[in-house]
């Protein structure tokens, strides 16, 4: 297959999220999800980098880290609500979900790996 130069990739990479489980005290669930990403350029990965080294609170890397994750985020698929409805990919579903820690890494791991060639550890 030939390289192809885009402006724009998007692609979807599967992700999955390690968390408590609610029913078995000191056990850990594996719940997976669907991420479409479209990643940044070298330039601009190192100026968001560059941003959030000059930023001096918690609360400012918190909220920078979670503006980029929403920058290369563009959606999902596989999430759904407690009673398994879809949920769809909104600015107020990704906010919500990103305040919890687990989704966080489990997106921010994905991500890494996509980015450096990795194939995707599905179930690990």
């Amino acid at each position: 297959m030939k390289f192809t130069l885009a402006k724009s990739i998007r692609y979807w990479w599967p992700v999955t999220v390690r968390m408590p489980d609610p029913n078995t005290p000191g056990k850990i669930i594996e719940q997976q999800l669907k991420v479409l990403f479209e990643p940044k350029g070298r330039d601009e990965a190192i100026a968001a980098q560059d941003a959030y080294a000059a930023l001096g609170s918690v609360r400012e890397r918190a909220d920078h880290e979670h503006a980029e994750l929403r920058d290369v985020v563009k959606g999902w698929d596989d999430v759904v609500d407690e009673d398994r409805n879809p949920v769809p990919f909104t600015e107020e579903a990704i906010q919500a979900a990103l305040q919890l820690s687990w989704f966080r890494t489990g997106v921010y791991n994905a991500y890494a790996d996509s980015l450096a060639g990795q194939e995707a550890r599905l179930g690990n």
